[in-house]
């Protein structure tokens, strides 16, 4: 029974070892703000450039409370620009930890966007009806 105590907490501690190690440089850097200004206001140039300005804002809002660092919230501006392939490349090189972390964060941010911005997007225009009549 001793040795599988022993056993037991050689285990834990050899798993424990390696997060220990790594000490505070284990936590997640701050985020830099004049990077983090730098990639939106690129997002918002290109936002702008196909949507209004107050749904590009307001995305970028949900960035702020959901993103913290700025290649996240560059994955998140490309999957909103419609930059799949890039986006999923990009979020393809965080580690195992950060890509539980973001996609936790994307789902939020998705909620979010539901809530906030939906409201803010274009509506289509309607189409009248042939003849040039609109349908009840």
């Amino acid at each position: 029974m001793r040795s599988f105590s022993v056993l037991a907490a050689a285990i834990l501690l050899g798993a424990a070892a390696p997060a220990f190690a790594q000490g505070p440089a284990a936590e997640a850097p701050t985020a830099d703000p004049a990077q983090q200004r730098a990639v939106d206001e690129a997002y918002r140039g290109r936002c702008e450039a196909k949507a209004p300005k107050e749904l590009c804002l307001c995305v970028i809002s949900v960035a702020d409370t959901q993103l913290a660092e700025p290649d996240e919230r560059q994955v998140f501006y490309d999957f909103m620009m419609g930059d799949v392939d890039k986006a999923q490349t990009a979020r393809a090189m965080f580690g195992d930890r950060k890509k539980i972390k973001f996609n936790v964060s994307l789902q939020k941010a998705d909620v979010m966007l539901g809530e906030r911005c939906d409201r803010l997007k274009p509506q289509p225009k309607e189409q009248p009806a042939p003849g040039g009549e609109k349908l009840p």
